[in-house]
């Protein structure tokens, strides 16, 4: 059988020579699926990014990339390139006009130029190209035999703009442009698949497919006692206390005020002097602020409230495997890879009832209104005190965790391209 030349859009995969916010959940994703394609024999994997020069970095530094071979434009994106990396080392300032303006007329004519491959490849031999979450760019689109597959992560621009960043509203935006009756789609949950057939209404239900994520990394449960006492010492959290954990972008969709009022009436309610809240992620443009004004109004609670920012990846497994419980009550997620990672570590979760969270845990852990403190706060205390129920939990989440893996998605991928192509 033939070879499927397949163009994958691995803009984002170049983040993973940065350790912080942007390795969020969509670029593990990325990075997952592409790997699933280049361990599958019977594709041939051309990348593209945006930054050349990144990309190359990437391969050169990445094992697992080091065969991989680049798709770009022509000798005009080494020029763009080469000017990017100025304008990223602030190099192009108000006394480099010129280069800023040739900067800037290079990107609109590059706009037009079609992609040339570094290989011998032509667009012509491109049979599929594969975005893990960008726009299919226009010199794609404009070759009709390309068969063009993006994954939809989530549709909560068209839902509520307020809670994510204007890079993201304009990247969303850009996406929504090329959504056609052509393409081909994966969803990451059955809640996204609806929320994008009642939202777009130019995608057939019959070109979304639902593919199961995973985690970005194989997480495991971590009994080790000198291992979990270091990672409390690096993220600075009392030894002589117990936590709960929570991980997430702090920003508003995240309902953390929610979490942490719930929390303090849990352990005022029941006495619980050695229980602290850990908030494990980034901050929201803006939310920071907004966070410290609320938090001043429940008093002096920065003891028991401890914010520890980005968490490298190799920490994570023993983060969650040292909490007593993991906490998130978002109020929408495409997918919600926070609470398979904690099921994952054998930690049990109490999470919303709603969007597509409840497609994760199952009955694994406690679904609750991520409106009601009294739903909250019995979570919390049946979680905490019902030690047999808390138990049943870890071992039902540790097996459900099984059925999410990068093979499976690789597979439903693999299977829908095999029969489009075939078709």
């Amino acid at each position: 059988m033939k070879k499927v030349n397949l163009l994958y859009d691995a803009t984002i995969v170049c983040n993973i020579m940065t350790k912080n916010s942007s390795r969020s959940g969509i670029f593990f994703v990325a990075y997952n699926v592409l790997l699933e394609f280049l361990k599958r024999p019977e594709y041939d994997v051309y990348l593209y990014a945006d930054d050349l020069i990144k990309l190359r970095e990437v391969i050169k530094n990445c094992p697992e990339f080091k065969d991989c071979k680049i798709y770009k434009f022509s000798f005009l994106q080494e020029w763009v390139a080469y000017f990017r990396n100025l304008k990223n080392e602030n190099k192009l300032n108000n006394g480099h006009s010129l280069l800023r303006g040739i900067y800037g007329l290079t990107a609109s004519i590059l706009k037009k130029c079609y992609l040339l491959s570094e290989k011998t490849v032509r667009m012509d031999d491109i049979d599929a190209f594969f975005s893990p979450m960008n726009a299919v760019p226009n010199v794609v689109r404009r070759n009709k035999h390309i068969k063009c597959y993006t994954i939809l992560h989530d549709a909560i621009p068209l839902i509520n703009d307020d809670v994510i960043s204007p890079y993201a509203y304009k990247w969303f935006k850009k996406l929504l442009k090329t959504i056609d009756e052509r393409s081909f789609y994966f969803a990451n949950s059955e809640y996204t698949k609806q929320d994008f057939l009642k939202y777009v209404p130019n995608i057939r239900p019959e070109s979304i497919s639902v593919i199961p994520l995973s985690t970005g990394k194989p997480y495991k449960k971590i009994a080790d006692e000198i291992e979990l006492n270091d990672i409390r010492q690096k993220y600075n959290i009392p030894m002589d206390k117990k936590y709960i954990f929570s991980l997430c972008s702090l920003n508003p969709r995240k309902n953390l005020i929610f979490s942490i009022r719930n929390f303090l009436k849990f352990v005022e309610k029941n006495n619980l002097n050695d229980f602290v809240f850990v908030l494990g992620g980034a901050y929201f443009d803006g939310f920071k602020d907004f966070m410290n004004d609320k938090l001043k109004d429940f008093g002096n609670v920065e003891d028991k409230i401890i914010r520890i920012g980005y968490v490298d990846d190799d920490d994570l497994s023993a983060l969650y495997s040292g909490a007593e419980m993991f906490l998130f009550p978002s109020l929408y997620e495409g997918f919600g890879m926070p609470v398979l990672e904690a099921m994952q570590c054998g930690l049990p979760v109490i999470c919303s009832n709603c969007t597509s969270i409840p497609e994760v845990i199952g009955d694994c852990g406690i679904q609750v209104d991520p409106y009601s403190d009294e739903e909250m706060v019995s979570a919390l205390e049946k979680m905490y005190f019902d030690r047999e129920f808390r138990n049943s939990c870890v071992e039902k989440g540790l097996e459900r965790a099984k059925m999410f893996t990068w093979e499976k998605c690789g597979d439903i991928i693999d299977n829908k391209i095999t029969e489009v192509i075939n078709a």
